[in-house]
């Protein structure tokens, strides 16, 4: 099977061109599979020649070697050492990374052909990567079980399908050309260009063989979601006067807008992050400006009677009103505002939620509406309000303080880290780890910032890198730090430009590099210039090139389809699972140009996991949309017993559900025991919101979210720290990654936990 399934590998790489990708995802492959993937990828034509290759110099053999070490290294094959005092040293290598010899199988996914920067993304590569995804798409097991839930066999299947990619080829199919389908790949990648061509393989079907889906026609009227500024007839009742605030990270666009609600009588604040919400009502209740805060766990209403805030007037029962609410943007009031302001707008093309500020355009019922975020946006919000019969006025800003690409990385060297870094890693479990060998290597203490870490958490770690009279001087944070947090940040170091998406190493978006990078040197805090590098030298070139580069402009907005919608759908295919309901009614679904499905695999996940409780379509549509990460097994559990507390109608206490561990977290592993602990205490929180009657435990909930997230941050905060010895390294560190923490009785009792 594994011989198969390599030389499945190896044939596919053999057709692939060098924009190719391969058709195969996660298979496993032995060390002369990775050597041979080596040879095809630095000598494409030369490794199907026959006959005897031709002979090197010792430059280019030193180069050649060089290139194969860095590619076993890739798939977890340390190089063999060239002379035998070296084999006991490699063997132990081998062992402290859990492998055994270099015959030991590894994971790889499908993108062994370098995936291009965005700028790169040309329709040339667009035009080769359709035609080898259509290839994939006729023999695709899970395309054809996907049409087989609507009827359509093995053999209708073959025949439809070869007319359909032969339909493409020629240019028949006018939503599946390779110069449109640039954004498309930009924005999702394979996984939304292979959903793509199956939702296009349906229209192509209702249009040239209706007979083949039963009520073909009537599925395509009932999924019809190319007008959802429809959806939204109060909005459409009003005239807007709607403001874009335009520039890149530290340019004063949002002050600008916030400016603005602090006068107006009623207003309305949409953030992306709870976070950003939390400094938005602080900052209004201190410049003396009534604030509510409305998010998925928290709503919190002015104290009347303990603040010098005074409400702008009162209801005819007496009950205060306020002036501004600052809310995550999924939690936006259905209400009748003066000024709104809708924070981020360029994430309306997100893949997982851009249907929120798409939601938000379209149905905010605000007599001034301000957008603010990258001019990326701009071309598309200008489309979508002139469906509306809308103007949209843009306002452009520079960044107030000066920011410099560095020519020179840190040549890998952690002693050139210093005071005021923020150095950015794309993996949690990478994080502590850093932080460990920088306070060895240089003395100096790390905060830490990640997105799995409680918002509080994070906050309090900010203020400990911010403050100049506390001993963290760097900051290891992941690309959680691009937004939502004021930082003091001299200098971004990028450990590397690549992340792993789901399906593979990818490299980092020119809008992401940008707004990371955009955080160095901000305005009034202390840094006149800031300064962004990497780490290794063989990745300045390419953030060089990112920095300078305009990130392309957003091609369409992100839309879900409404409880209605789902529950009229569902009649169709009664005994059909609501996961698979909901497959279905994205592959059938008819969308136009300027919009698409969000990604359902998150939902997904969460539906499978509550798939054979008796709950309503319409609780199920609310529950896959709860801040749930099913991959994490405690959080699981909590769903479990919370999605049975709905569907049997009984009331769910909080202190029946979670029980926290009685220890101080001491390592990463433990530390993410509580986190996950703290995500199912915010999905009850979340949950008393729309169940009310099911979660009535609100106070006891808050009281142990607060008590878990004291316990994080004692862990975080209890760390030894590290001093430098003689030699310039350090004693007295953690030498293996883990937490160190202080057993003071004091500070246990200050914090609450025992």
């Amino acid at each position: 099977m594994q011989r198969t399934l390599a030389a499945g590998v190896l044939r596919s790489a053999t057709r692939c061109s060098a924009y190719s990708v391969l058709p195969c995802k996660g298979h496993t492959i032995d060390r002369r599979t990775a050597l041979d993937l080596f040879r095809r990828q630095y000598h494409p034509t030369a490794a199907c020649e026959r006959g005897a290759p031709k002979k090197k110099s010792k430059k280019q053999q030193i180069i050649t070697k060089n290139k194969r070490d860095n590619v076993l290294e890739k798939y977890g094959f340390a190089s063999p050492p060239e002379d035998s005092q070296s084999t006991d040293k490699f063997n132990r290598y081998n062992r402290a990374r859990g492998r055994d010899g270099p015959q030991k199988n590894v994971r790889v996914t499908f993108d062994e052909m370098k995936w291009p920067q965005d700028a790169d993304l040309d329709e040339k590569f667009a035009a080769k990567t359709l035609k080898s995804r259509l290839g994939r798409f006729q023999a695709n097991q899970d395309v054809r079980r996907r049409c087989g839930y609507f009827g359509i066999g093995d053999g209708e299947f073959v025949e439809w399908s070869g007319k359909f990619a032969r339909a493409v080829l020629a240019g028949g199919i006018e939503r599946l050309v390779p110069k449109d389908l640039v954004p498309l790949l930009i924005r999702s990648r394979l996984e939304g260009l292979d959903n793509f061509i199956l939702n296009q393989f349906f229209a192509y079907l209702e249009r040239d063989a209706p007979h083949i889906v039963k009520d073909m026609k009537y599925l395509r009227e009932i999924t019809d979601l190319r007008f959802p500024h429809e959806w939204a007839p109060g909005a459409r009742t009003m005239k807007r006067r709607i403001i874009m605030h335009v520039g890149p990270t530290n340019s004063g666009k949002t002050y600008h807008a916030l400016e603005r609600l602090k006068h107006c009588q009623a207003g309305v604040y949409c953030s992306p992050l709870r976070l950003l919400a939390h400094e938005v009502y602080t900052r209004m209740m201190s410049a003396g400006v009534s604030c509510g805060l409305l998010t998925g766990e928290d709503r919190r209403y002015p104290d009347y009677t303990l603040s010098d805030v005074k409400p702008i007037g009162y209801t005819s029962t007496g009950t205060p009103i306020t002036q501004v609410t600052s809310c995550t943007i999924e939690m936006l009031p259905v209400k009748l505002f003066d000024v709104a302001v809708i924070d981020e707008i360029q994430m309306i093309s997100d893949r997982q939620r851009g249907w929120a500020w798409t939601s938000a355009l379209l149905s905010l019922r605000a007599r001034e509406l301000h957008l603010c975020g990258e001019p990326s946006a701009v071309p598309l919000v200008k489309r979508i309000c002139e469906t509306m019969d809308e103007e949209v006025e843009v306002r452009e800003y520079s960044r107030l303080g000066k920011l410099e690409v560095s020519s020179r990385s840190l040549e890998g060297s952690w002693r050139n880290i210093r005071a005021g870094d923020c150095v950015v890693v794309f993996s949690r479990a990478e994080i502590y780890a850093i932080k460990n060998t920088i306070e060895k290597k240089t003395g100096m203490r790390c905060a830490v910032i990640y997105g799995s870490l409680p918002p509080e958490s994070r906050v309090k770690q900010a203020a400990l890198f911010n403050d100049p009279n506390s001993d963290y001087d760097v900051l290891v944070a992941s690309d959680a730090v691009g937004m939502g947090i004021n930082l003091s940040i001299n200098r971004v170091v990028f450990m590397t430009l690549e992340k792993f998406d789901g399906g593979g190493v990818r490299p980092i978006s020119v809008s992401q590099t940008r707004q990371i990078g955009g955080r160095a040197g901000r305005f009034n805090s202390g840094v006149n210039v800031g300064t962004v590098t990497t780490m290794q030298p063989s990745d300045i070139r390419a953030l060089q090139s990112s920095m300078g580069t305009m990130p392309p402009n957003l091609d369409a907005a992100g839309i879900k389809p409404t409880t209605s919608m789902i529950e009229m759908f569902s009649h169709q295919f009664p005994n059909v699972s609501f996961s698979q309901l909901w497959s279905m009614f994205c592959d059938i679904a008819n969308v136009d140009d300027q919009y698409f499905m969000c990604s359902f695999d998150d939902q997904e996940s969460v539906a499978k996991e509550i798939e054979k409780l008796p709950l309503t379509v319409s609780e199920r549509y609310q529950l896959i949309y709860a801040p749930v990460n099913a991959r994490d097994p405690i959080v699981k559990q909590c769903l479990h017993k919370y999605a049975a507390a709905i569907a049997y109608k009984r009331e769910c206490n909080i202190m029946d559900v979670v029980t926290l561990p009685p220890y101080i977290p001491t390592d990463r592993e433990t530390i993410h025991i509580f986190e996950q602990w703290h995500r199912g205490i915010t999905l009850y929180t979340w949950l008393s919101y729309h169940f009310p009657t099911t979660f009535t435990a609100v106070d006891e909930s808050f009281a142990i979210k607060e008590k878990c997230e004291n316990t994080i941050q004692m862990g975080l905060l209890s760390l030894r720290k590290p001093h430098r010895d003689n030699a310039g390294g350090t004693t007295g560190g953690n030498t293996d990654g883990d937490l160190k923490y202080d057993d003071s009785q004091s500070i246990r009792k200050a914090l609450g936990i025992y």
